[in-house]
């Protein structure tokens, strides 16, 4: 997934980010936030296959 880099400025929680620059093992607070976008973009494609599967009736939903 590549894109182009934008600098912005966002309102963003610090504690938040420190927890998930930690979680991440993230050098700066950059890092960090680009590896939680990450994340949540793959988070959402799967949720979004594995509904695809279900709708066609290839699995069965047990823990939804």
């Amino acid at each position: 997934m590549k894109g182009s880099v934008r600098k912005k400025r966002y309102r963003l929680d610090a504690a938040v980010i420190e927890k998930v620059r930690r979680l991440y093992d993230a050098k700066t607070h950059t890092e960090a936030i680009r590896q939680a976008l990450r994340k949540a973009v793959v988070d959402r494609e799967i949720a979004d296959a594995l509904d695809a599967l279900l709708k066609e009736g290839r699995f069965q939903t047990v823990y939804r």
